[in-house]
């Protein structure tokens, strides 16, 4: 085999895990989780702000991991029916 096709095919066989490993989200994978609470409303996958109001009046913020979304509520605006968190685009690792 001449030189030049040896060095192209190691040169796939290194960069065919790292083509693969930029197609695979972050963690494992993204997962969708409402943790707690009975209502199953969630944001807008456009909103774009720090905060959101859910339709019983609960107040979430945005947080997460790079490249994830997670929205967390804020503890005084708590009802039974809003869930303590929702992970619209989290870790599988974490959610």
């Amino acid at each position: 085999m001449p030189k030049a096709h040896i060095a192209l095919a190691l040169a796939a066989l290194i960069l065919a895990p790292a083509a693969q490993a930029q197609q695979q989200p972050a963690y494992g994978g993204y997962t969708t989780a409402i943790k707690g609470g009975t209502s199953k409303a969630m944001p807008p996958a456009d909103h774009k702000g720090q905060w959101w109001t859910h339709p019983s009046g609960c107040e979430y913020s945005r947080a997460g991991r790079p490249g994830e979304v997670v929205w967390y509520l804020i503890v005084n605006t708590s009802r039974p029916e809003c869930p303590t968190y929702i992970a619209t685009r989290g870790g599988r690792d974490a959610y």
